[in-house]
């Protein structure tokens, strides 16, 4: 069963929608901006009723990269993420994949590769912290390398990290954006921001398994998917 309408829920509707025994909780607190404590205990509320179902033998939450990073500021979101995690994983039903910025079609105009995007079109200027590293993954591959998880669960551990290899700095990250739009962006460049690292190597595993191309040359086919068939692109 699916519990969720975004992004997540309809990547992995496809496989699982019909699967009454695994529940792919894709509900709740996404925005990683949010400090409302009401908005926190609904998604507490929605687990604990999860949870609770004796009929559902698996329970999947998407946790966040940035949880435990001790590079991270670890603001409220990032709190109840860990408590969301944690609580998933003491039950033995429990997966938790965690997610770095997703990129797909639509969702919030507030995500990294939506703001870059307009940004560099409308020529606003930014800044780029050019020590600050992110790490992107396309919702379509977050569905076939979790779905390849979830079937083979002997394989992989109860939390796991769905991710590109390698982060990214925040400059290669715009400039790659310009390249696939075809156009520069008006942004200053401030010596800021701190590395990401991700431990991948479960996801990697995964990735050989299934056949999803990540590595080298990875963003730049991302951001063209998504990106480089928009008006005013350099791929029109």
């Amino acid at each position: 069963m699916i519990i969720g309408r975004g992004l997540v829920a309809t990547a992995f509707a496809t496989c699982w929608q019909h699967d009454a025994t695994t529940a792919i909780v894709a509900a709740g607190v996404s925005n990683s901006a949010e400090s409302d404590p009401a908005a926190f205990a609904r998604e507490e509320k929605l687990l604990g009723e999860v949870i609770s179902n004796p009929a559902i033998e698996r329970i999947v939450y998407f946790g966040s990269c940035a949880v435990g990073n001790a590079a991270e500021q670890q603001t409220p979101y990032l709190q109840h993420k860990a408590r969301m995690e944690a609580r998933i994983l003491a039950d033995p039903r429990g997966q938790v994949f965690r997610l770095p910025q997703v990129v797909g079609t639509g969702g919030n105009p507030h995500t990294l590769t939506n703001f870059l995007h307009a940004r560099i079109r409308s020529g606003e200027s930014f800044d780029v912290w050019a020590r600050a590293e992110r790490n992107l993954i396309d919702i379509e591959d977050v569905a076939i390398l979790g779905t390849h998880v979830l079937r083979h669960p002997g394989d992989y551990p109860a939390m796991m990290s769905l991710a590109d290899t390698h982060s990214t700095q925040m400059l290669e990250i715009v400039r790659s954006m310009e390249h696939v739009l075809g156009q520069q962006g008006n942004y200053s460049v401030l010596e800021r921001g701190v590395a990401f690292p991700i431990d991948t190597r479960d996801c990697q595993r995964a990735a050989l398994s299934c056949g999803v191309p990540l590595g080298e040359g990875y963003l730049r086919r991302l951001l063209g998917k998504y990106y480089g068939g928009r008006p005013g692109s350099g791929d029109d």
